[in-house]
């Protein structure tokens, strides 16, 4: 489908560039779809870029001030009384 469109430009060119009347409305007409497709490349950019999601916040990690202090691990086996 690429070749197809690529050959029917290359010819459509080739024919707005001959010095006759349709020529010269082949011409206008490349003018008009190629400003066209300018206009539109860039209102899609400005709308890609307005679209874009907003940046996240990293998580923040809760301050030692503001929650509890964390329980001491025992990893010791309790002690046998002595009397």
């Amino acid at each position: 489908m690429d070749n197809i469109a690529k050959t029917g430009l290359r010819y459509v060119k080739d024919r707005a560039r001959q010095r006759d009347t349709v020529g010269e409305a082949t011409y206008r007409a490349l003018e008009l779809v190629s400003d066209g497709l300018g206009v539109a490349g860039k209102t899609l950019r400005q709308l890609g870029e307005a679209t874009r999601p907003p940046a996240r916040p990293t998580k923040e990690l809760p301050s030692e001030a503001t929650s509890p202090a964390p329980k001491k691990a025992t990893t010791s086996k309790p002690r046998a009384k002595t009397a």
